[in-house]
């Protein structure tokens, strides 16, 4: 089962701003997502906002079963959110990856992304999209729902970048697991 996650911004509160969650609706199926709602340094509305946007998406409990169906479930809730508690009437800078799983494989969406990479614990990180592909964009909520990509098997991670952390190069390119996961959060 692949994990995404998002690496963190520059500055001294590189997770301000950043949810993650997952939902198990049964054994073999799940829904998980890594974002961040970027609102400068005002770390109150980047709490609320991470907290709206939490709620909206753990409201209603379980997401269905079937992959596709539990990113449409998982996509109107989050229409839910106003977008004034994003940080502006525009739905804020937001930027999301969400994978969905079942028994038979995995749909990735997402929104506000500048690079979705490939990791795996052995070797270097390789773009997992690339160009003009509907995941790469610019952040903010979505106007029309997004579509997805459905995929046999995943890596065991998908490491997103937001546009706003590629000024200097893609921070996460060549890089391997032991280097990239913390910059995510994650100490293994």
């Amino acid at each position: 089962m692949g994990r995404p996650l998002l690496v963190g911004r520059g500055g001294p509160w590189p997770f301000a701003g950043y949810f993650v969650g997952r939902l198990d609706p049964t054994p073999r199926s799940r829904v998980c997502w890594a974002g961040r709602v970027a609102v400068g340094d005002d770390l109150e509305l980047a709490w609320r906002a991470t907290r709206a946007v939490r709620g909206a998406l753990l409201r209603g409990g379980p997401i269905a079963e079937d992959r596709r169906r539990a990113l449409s479930v998982f996509w109107t809730r989050l229409d839910g959110v106003h977008r004034s508690s994003l940080g502006s009437a525009e739905g804020g800078d937001i930027s999301l990856l969400v994978v969905a799983e079942d028994a038979e494989g995995a749909a990735v969406s997402g929104v506000g992304l500048g690079a979705v990479h490939a990791v795996g614990p052995d070797a270097p990180a390789s773009p997992w999209v690339s160009g003009n592909h509907p995941l790469l964009g610019h952040p903010g909520l979505p106007q029309r729902r997004p579509g997805a990509i459905t995929v046999d098997r995943l890596p065991p991670w998908l490491v997103a970048v937001a546009p706003s952390e590629l000024g200097a190069g893609d921070p996460v390119v060549g890089g391997r697991a032991d280097g990239i996961l913390p910059r995510c959060g994650v100490y293994r």
